[in-house]
């Protein structure tokens, strides 16, 4: 494997990240109503964790000698907030995949630091999910 492999996939990763803060970002800030407000509260919390997700991978990619490429998906987010649920969560469901991926290139690159940070992140969307998963209305 080249570390040109991998800096796709971690811009890819990048961008990934960044299409959520944007998408949480603007679901956090159009749900209404009271009863809705554990819904907003945390999308306006996730906000910062993603955020913190995309500066380690743009960090990480400078590092690598790569250049960080940005260019996130602006598709307007749902406006039904089942469908915005059941779109985050396979949203989330595949990050995990993704970063799972980019775990085994770590390994396969001996890149240990990067392997388990890609673990961590990995288990974080995991968890995500399932915060999804008991929001979906039933």
């Amino acid at each position: 494997m080249k570390n040109g492999d991998l800096l796709k996939e971690l811009n890819d990763a990048l961008n990934r990240e960044m299409t959520t803060v944007i998408r949480y970002l603007l679901q956090g800030s159009s749900i209404r109503g009271l009863p809705n407000e554990p819904l907003r509260q945390m999308y306006r919390t996730e906000v910062s964790q993603e955020l913190g997700h995309a500066q380690y991978l743009a960090d990480k990619i400078v590092m690598l000698g790569g250049t960080p490429k940005i260019k996130p998906d602006l598709t307007p987010p749902p406006e039904d907030i089942g469908e915005m649920i059941g779109h985050d969560l396979k949203a989330e469901e595949s990050d995990v995949s993704h970063y799972k991926k980019l775990a085994a290139l770590a390994e396969e690159a001996g890149m240990v630091e990067l392997k388990l940070k890609m673990e961590d992140q990995a288990a974080d969307e995991s968890r995500h999910a399932e915060h999804l998963r008991r929001l979906q209305p039933v």
